[in-house]
């Protein structure tokens, strides 16, 4: 996916300072999903979409790795009781495996 290929949903890219361009490969259907979203205002555009979601999932990533540096330091984890509870609010089967929905 590039920035172009999608022009016509998209306004002129706004980089802020320190921002670079990347090109992506998403799924068709994917694609689809997020044009139509900007196409009804729930997002300024699929780059916006995009960065938007990826700045979710970095916050994410970030405070998972600072709760198991925590547990790391406390040298201890939760018990399997906890896990399970977790997994079960978090709608994360054991199957899935850690991170997925």
């Amino acid at each position: 996916m590039t920035d172009r290929a999608n022009s016509s949903l998209n306004p002129p890219h706004r980089a802020g300072a320190g921002s670079q361009r990347s090109t992506i490969s998403l799924p068709a259907e994917q694609i689809e999903q997020i044009r139509r979203l900007v196409a009804v205002g729930r997002a300024a555009s699929v780059s916006d979409y995009v960065q938007a979601a990826v700045a979710e999932r970095l916050e994410r990533d970030r405070s998972l790795t600072e709760l198991q540096d925590l547990f790391e330091r406390k040298g201890q984890a939760p018990g399997a009781e906890h896990l399970a509870w977790a997994r079960e609010v978090l709608g994360v089967n054991d199957d899935e495996g850690e991170g997925k929905k």
